[in-house]
């Protein structure tokens, strides 16, 4: 399954991801309601992304129940870009928490990381402006509030 194919940037993946809602049961302990409600998203089936970019070659694997939030958008900015739990979302949501997770997946590469995420937002039916909005705000807070540097 091809995501995107362009000059720069060319991302695949293996199989057709299958992502779902977890939801909170009346049965389950504090511990297990608190994690579902920091992290609502979860992926069904073990999935890899290959991703060619300037010359280097890039594989994100993405764990069977692998859980994540969504796209952390401020409240005040979710009327325009849209809730985390959007449908566009939730592929580039899961495939750049994973990379901030474990940064060796794309050598450390923060920039590399938020270009990755925009073009699955736009390979997703995001529109060019809305990624590219995302794009700023992502790297950005990557690299003034959780110190990922590296460029």
């Amino acid at each position: 399954m091809i995501f995107t194919d362009s000059k720069k940037i060319k991302i695949k993946s293996d199989i057709e991801p299958c992502v779902s809602i977890r939801a909170v049961l009346p049965y389950m302990t504090k511990k297990e309601k608190r994690d579902i409600l920091k992290k609502p998203f979860i992926n069904k089936k073990d999935v890899s992304y290959f991703i060619t970019y300037a010359g280097s070659e890039y594989c994100i694997f993405i764990p069977k129940n692998y859980t994540w939030d969504g796209a952390s958008i401020p409240f005040g900015f979710r009327w325009m870009l849209g809730g985390k739990g959007n449908p566009k979302f939730l592929i580039p949501s899961c495939v750049h928490d994973r990379m901030c997770e474990d940064k060796s997946l794309v050598n450390y590469n923060r920039h590399l990381s938020s270009i990755i995420f925009r073009e699955l937002l736009i390979s997703c039916g995001c529109s060019k402006a809305r990624a590219n909005i995302m794009f700023i705000a992502v790297d950005n807070f990557q690299k003034m509030v959780r110190g990922w540097k590296r460029a």
